[in-house]
């Protein structure tokens, strides 16, 4: 007879579950919104004005940079308002955030893309950050059944009390019953389960997935230990690979960056530069490593 889980157990279970995942997708959208650096934009529009934009293009793929009338120089979300051009850019857009909303001409503004495609970084880092708490929720699992490797089988009147004693038993507290009526030894029986160890293949695969959203992102050389072992062309490919990846995110980034301050900042003190972030991005992967060998080193 199976024995129905409690609400405090539910409660438990969802909140593992739902810490893991946010916690995976916020660790890879701080990456993620952490690559570029936009040096200037924040004096030319406000402070702020970088970390609005990069949120802008990892949640929608776009954003646009205009000058109101009364607000001066802003960034802001944008959304096509009208019918596309033949190159399927919009005629005019519709730029916003909160409290503000104003369309705008397309030649009015700069209109700045994530990559080619206006594709967001939050579709690719959603997936994998669900596949990471999937593989981490799973060790965990594995991990209780290494230290409960048991079932307790039991008849029906007693069901009560034997999921007790699991329960303190999977909680590391010692049991003890001092009622006569409760004889172990007819209403206690043990089924081993005989659940493999596969945490460090679990672990592995975790580095794979955290590798591919590195290397999409344009961060190569994060698990050092992997990259040594693989064969010269086969790593001369990943590298080439990531660069790739990350000159996609560049290329439209740096033609915005061209585009503002030939329309916007000809005649201003102050032009905006666009570089990778690689010293912040280095210490971002050191403390994520430092993370990832802390979980490893818990689940042995």
């Amino acid at each position: 007879m199976n024995v129905p889980k409690t609400r405090k157990e539910i409660d438990v279970a969802m909140f593992a579950n739902n810490a893991t995942y946010v916690d995976y997708l916020d660790r890879l959208r701080l990456l993620s919104t952490s690559i570029f650096s936009w040096k200037n934009l924040d004096k030319v529009a406000g402070f702020g004005a970088e970390r609005f934009l990069e949120q802008a293009l990892y949640d929608n793929g776009r954003a646009c940079f205009v000058r109101d009338n009364k607000l001066g120089n802003l960034v802001l979300k944008v959304n096509p308002s009208d019918k596309l051009n033949v190159y399927n850019l919009p005629i005019k857009v519709q730029a916003w955030s909160i409290g503000y909303e104003k369309e705008y001409a397309f030649d009015d503004v700069v209109y700045i893309m994530n990559n080619v495609l206006q594709m967001p970084t939050a579709n690719t880092i959603t997936l994998i950050a669900y596949r990471l708490y999937e593989t981490e929720r799973t060790i965990d699992t594995n991990l209780i059944a290494q230290k409960t490797p048991v079932l307790i089988e039991g008849d029906t009147k007693t069901i009560l009390t034997l999921k007790q004693v699991y329960e303190q038993y999977s909680g590391n507290t010692p049991f003890i019953f001092g009622k006569k009526s409760f004889d172990i030894s007819n209403k206690l029986n043990a089924i081993k389960t005989d659940a493999p160890y596969i945490i460090d293949k679990l672990t592995q695969h975790k580095k794979d997935l955290m590798t591919e959203a590195l290397n999409f992102l344009g961060i190569d050389n994060f698990f050092s230990d992997k990259k040594e072992r693989l064969i010269t062309a086969e790593a001369e490919g990943t590298e080439a690979l990531t660069n790739f990846y990350l000159n996609c995110f560049y290329k439209t980034r740096q033609e915005a960056c061209d585009m503002i301050n030939e329309k916007f900042l000809a005649d201003s003190p102050y032009k905006i530069e666009l570089s990778v972030n690689r010293e912040e991005i280095a210490k971002l992967k050191d403390e994520l490593d430092d993370i990832m060998k802390e979980k490893e080193t818990e689940n042995e």
